[in-house]
């Protein structure tokens, strides 16, 4: 969102929240960045003077709002607060940063298949979420998506309203926005979850080839042609065409759900960037079709971030590790730092005392050239370069000292016939060489010692079955794009603060004695390669204190979540946000201080799904 100062007839406070910046206008209000008195960010809606004097948009306001404060999700902003009977009605949402989708399209083009899908899908699942609460949207455009740096999220559930001309929000009449309307909103039919796919269908045209495809013009022009024409699909890539016109259809009966919607997208994605190639595409463009999209590389694990650009760098193109940093590359060490190359050049202990004895023995150093180099080959090392000189065997130069002419050919006594240095260089160079000899030794030696232990355990033996492996070593939680649609705001879960004592959620929050708990965030991942959920609640105290939050992993059995482990973490009174996200083998929690650097906790995950 873009964010301006506040003018001089701006209100500086709006009931507890100051406000800060203006993000926006529209037909209902003008939307404002504030914090409460904790300095937690809100978007707060603040409705216009002359919508306040009605007393039948009072009503209708006062219901979306409660209808709003049900729904719950991790893509959808969720309400905070609202105020229905002030004066000038507001209510307030949960800050989300970052552009929304009709700037990202703007600015940058049309979004690539497997963007496209990954957006959807999100969008799709947000959806879901709100249809559950029995909450129709009405107003899916891309200004009311926003690709935060958590994925898309939906805002404005529930309260229509629109930018600039053409806004459709008095009472009495069609609650949208032209060309994004569904047929049964312009007849003024009764809406229903079809009507928020219709809407969707719209949304991704819009953002697969850069503009709406019912045209623009004046809104009785857009709503006609919503209603009696077909929608303009050229540019769309292909494989996401059929479910974009399956979402266009004019009968709402004839439409997928949004759950079919997110499930498509989620394999369309996924079947798209795997076509792209494993590792993802090298500059974030993939040809899917023939069609060309610029979406994050498959395994980037998220969305544009506050409007970056596709293919983010989530990675790096090498392999697992430097080419050479592990050690010398004539034998001393593994060449890379993923392992040896080959099993056959990684030098024993006895090649190495054998390497020692020829550098240091008799003869070992009777000439300039005759330096470790020699017994580096004898080990398996390759010989490729003489730890004297830095120069390479192959270069006809071998044992020359830097800066010198070539000594010409070698006696068989080891001398050339160039001068022989001194006895005293002769003893430094020798000396020099068991010391680097010394140092390499003893490193492999260690390597050897710790790999043997962590292999074998103890003496060798055999790791006991009942003996999980260590979370290090077992990937068994991963991040996910989606995950299956379950109730989380009315259900039981685990209060580890009580000792294991249950408390069920009812629309998303719970009291327990004076203290208030109530759902803040659900995060998909995946456990052992099947779906799973990381459900993040929030134990307020009524009494004053820190914030306590309660994180719980849950898997899927059939379809039913099933609690595998839980842990309670409190907040810093002084945090204004508290993000959590999912990376391998471990939950992340971002708390994000005012001046000062985000804090970020890692919480590993056991093979049993238990958290340290």
């Amino acid at each position: 969102m873009t964010m301006v100062r506040l003018r001089r007839q701006d209100p500086r406070v709006v009931g507890s929240y100051r406000l800060l910046r203006r993000l926006g206008a529209g037909g209902m209000g003008v939307v404002y960045l504030g914090t409460d008195r904790h300095g937690k960010k809100v978007a707060l809606k603040l409705i216009r003077p002359e919508l306040a004097n009605n007393p039948e948009f009072r009503s209708r306001f006062a219901r979306e709002v409660a209808a709003a404060a049900r729904v719950r999700g991790n893509r959808t902003a969720p309400l905070v607060d609202a105020d229905p009977e002030a004066a000038r009605p507001w209510l307030a949402t949960a800050y989300v940063p970052g552009p929304s989708l009709q700037r990202r399209v703007g600015e940058r083009g049309p979004l690539g298949c497997v963007e496209l899908a990954r957006v959807g899908s999100a969008v799709a699942d947000g959806l879901v979420s709100v249809h559950a609460a029995g909450v129709v949207h009405r107003d899916v455009k891309p200004s009311n998506i926003l690709l935060s740096p958590d994925g898309p999220q939906i805002i404005d559930f529930g309260i229509a309203y629109a930018d600039g001309a053409g806004t459709l929000t008095h009472t009495g009449t069609a609650v949208g926005s032209p060309g994004f309307l569904a047929p049964e909103q312009v007849r003024g039919q009764p809406v229903t979850p079809a009507t928020d796919v219709f809407a969707l269908g719209v949304t991704l045209a819009y953002a697969g080839r850069g503009s709406s495809p019912f045209g623009s013009g004046p809104v009785d022009a857009l709503l006609y042609r919503v209603v009696h024409e077909e929608p303009d699909l050229e540019g769309v890539p292909g494989p996401a065409m059929p479910l974009i016109s399956a979402c266009l259809a004019k009968d709402p009966l004839m439409r997928p759900s949004a759950e079919e919607v997110r499930d498509r997208l989620a394999v369309l994605a996924r079947r798209q960037a795997e076509a792209a190639g494993d590792s993802g595409p090298r500059s974030g463009s993939v040809r899917t079709g023939g069609v060309k999209s610029s979406g994050p590389g498959p395994g980037s694990g998220g969305y544009p971030a506050q409007g970056s650009g596709p293919g983010g760098g989530q990675g790096a193109k090498a392999g697992p590790g430097p080419k050479s940093g592990a050690g010398p590359k004539s034998g001393a060490g593994p060449k890379s730092g993923a392992g040896h190359k080959s099993g056959s050049k990684a030098p024993g202990v006895a090649g190495i005392a054998a390497a020692l004895a020829a550098s240091t023995g008799p003869g070992a150093n009777s000439g300039p050239g005759a330096g470790p180099g020699a017994g580096s080959q004898a080990h398996g090392g390759g010989g490729d370069s003489d730890p004297d000189t830095g120069r390479n065997r192959a270069q006809g130069r071998p044992g020359a000292p830097r800066g010198t002419a070539s000594p010409g050919p070698r006696s068989r006594g080891g001398s050339t016939s160039g001068a022989r240095p001194s006895a005293q260089r002769r003893r430094r160079r020798v000396l020099m060489h068991q010391a680097i000899v010394f140092v390499i030794v003893t490193a492999v030696v260690a390597l050897a010692i710790a790999a043997f232990q962590g292999a074998d355990g103890d003496s060798g033996s055999p790791r006991p079955a009942d003996n999980p492996l260590p979370t290090e070593t077992v990937g068994a939680l991963a991040p996910a794009a989606t995950a299956p649609a379950a109730d989380w705001a009315n259900r039981t879960y685990a209060d580890p603060t009580a000792g294991g004592a249950s408390l069920t959620l009812i629309n998303g929050s719970a009291t327990v004695g004076a203290d208030r708990v109530d759902l803040s965030e659900t995060v998909p991942a995946t456990f052992v390669g099947e779906p799973a959920v990381v459900v993040v609640l929030t134990r307020t105290p009524g009494a004053g204190g820190p914030v306590t939050q309660f994180v719980e992993l849950f898997r899927f059995d059939g379809g039913v979540p099933v609690p595998l482990g839980v842990k309670a973490v409190q907040t810093d009174p002084r945090a204004t946000a508290t993000k959590w996200t999912v990376e391998p083998g471990a939950i992340l929690r971002t708390v994000t201080i005012p001046g000062e650097a985000d804090v970020v906790s890692r919480y590993a995950v056991r093979p049993d799904g238990t958290l340290s």
